[in-house]
């Protein structure tokens, strides 16, 4: 009598064939959705790092009245010639650079030397020291070395150089310049948060005294940038201080106002500069008094100095939080008035 075992029949190469299809079809259907959760997981961890790093640097700010110190200066120092890190190419093939490139598109950073009496302000509000980023010095001719990231410890005094959102006095002494000139000229698209404008940023990394002072017990990552460190280096969140004083009267200053690259939207005192919000791109030049897209509005006074807990922060690629109005910015800084160009 023949055994179970060998009446027991396998299956046929044909019907193997068939469930592997029928499996890559479905797998084929879903991945697109388990894609879309990754990228939603992403987007929720990075917005609890920064919901957690505004609730320990407010209470930071409420416990002791000022900032903690050794928070990272965002640019490269050789000895005293400071310059922006480069952003990166979006080209992984041919090695990391130091900033997302949505980052500095977002911001349109500028190099800033800070005057002395942005200095002293600085150090009134607790930022008496902070470590230059100095990553590789890709910026200054060496090649990028995202191990070489030696932070370096320097006191803020008149001289420093930092980044600004929007424009800056990149040599001391010199005229206002709009940031980001490698993204064109008028750099009037595809901002973050106009009200930015002014104000400096620096890095909530591992050396700052929130760790040191034992608010947290390390420094958070963005895990978009985790994604991405083929492209950018930077993954610490950033904290965007509050305009200072200072800064609002250099920009008055009627010798060297910001004027002389930005045009006054009104009459209003101050200086204004008008934007539209959009999550898709309209047809540029967009002419903001007609707005015939229907856009959201706003007019933003970028001269107008900021108490000490009105700081904002965003994580390494760009994004505020929380979140503010649509994804994007088209601002008038009046290369055409009333226009984005």
């Amino acid at each position: 009598m023949k055994s179970q075992l060998t009446n027991n029949k396998g299956f046929t190469l044909l019907e193997i064939l068939v469930v592997l299809t029928i499996m890559g079809f479905l797998l084929a259907m879903i991945a697109p959705r388990l894609g879309g959760i990754s990228d939603s997981a992403v987007g929720t961890v990075c917005d609890t790092n920064q919901s957690r790093m505004v609730t320990y640097m407010a209470t930071y700010v409420e416990q002791t009245g000022r900032f903690p110190s050794k928070l990272t200066n965002m640019v490269n120092d050789d000895a005293g010639t400071y310059a922006v890190p480069t952003a990166s190419d979006e080209m992984p093939d041919n090695g990391n650079e130091t900033f997302a490139a949505e980052l500095v598109d977002r911001n349109a950073y500028a190099l800033h030397i800070l005057s002395a009496a942005e200095a002293t302000e600085l150090k009134g509000m607790g930022i008496a020291e902070v470590l230059n980023l100095n990553p590789g010095m890709e910026g200054l001719g060496a090649p990028v070395d995202p191990t070489s990231e030696a932070y370096e410890e320097v006191d803020v005094a008149a001289g420093v150089g930092v980044l600004t959102v929007g424009a800056g006095v990149a040599t001391s002494g010199g005229a206002w310049v709009l940031g980001n000139t490698s993204v064109g000229v008028a750099t009037e698209r595809g901002w973050g948060e106009p009200d930015m404008f002014g104000r400096i940023v620096l890095g909530m990394g591992p050396e700052s005294g929130l760790i040191t002072d034992g608010m947290i017990a390390n420094a958070a990552h963005c895990p978009g940038g985790l994604q991405n460190a083929d492209n950018f280096s930077y993954n610490d969140y950033i904290v965007v201080l509050p305009r200072l004083e200072a800064t609002v009267a250099a920009m008055e200053d009627a010798t060297n106002p910001i004027t002389a690259v930005i045009t006054d939207s009104d009459g209003a005192p101050g200086i204004q500069v008008a934007a539209v919000a959009y999550d898709d791109e309209p047809v540029f030049p967009y002419d903001i008094t007609a707005n015939a897209d229907l856009l959201k509005t706003r007019t933003f006074t970028i001269t107008e100095a900021q108490n000490v807990w009105m700081f904002d922060t965003m994580c390494p690629e760009g994004h505020k939080f929380p979140a503010a109005d649509e994804e994007f910015w088209g601002v008038d800084l009046g290369g055409t008035a009333g226009s984005i160009d």
